[in-house]
């Protein structure tokens, strides 16, 4: 009886243990700040002065040819101070933005 208590006493202790981590907020949530997006040279930008984590920039093209949907398109994942690109490859240009993680 008294191994079953303490076996029961250790899963509770490991489980209360386990939810205050998944509670907090951890380095993993922090994001880039100072963000911005431009278009030069038929080139689409986005860059980040600060924070941590990592950014790029993605764009939304209509295809040439008539029945194919929309093609999104993406820039490499870049840190603070580093500048992510992409340029249109498929047609016209629909949209632009800019992802943070």
């Amino acid at each position: 009886m008294r191994v079953r208590r303490q076996v029961a006493s250790l899963s509770a202790s490991v489980l209360l243990a386990a939810g205050l981590v998944a509670g907090t907020a951890g380095p993993a949530l922090a994001v880039p700040t100072g963000c911005s997006t431009w278009y030069s040279a038929g080139t689409y930008y986005s860059g980040c002065t600060g924070g941590t984590g990592e950014h790029r920039i993605a764009i939304m093209e209509r295809h040439w040819a008539p029945g194919v949907g929309p093609i999104p398109s993406y820039g490499a994942w870049q840190p603070p101070g580093a500048v992510s690109q992409v340029w249109p490859r498929y047609g016209e240009v629909t949209g632009s933005w800019m992802e943070r993680r």
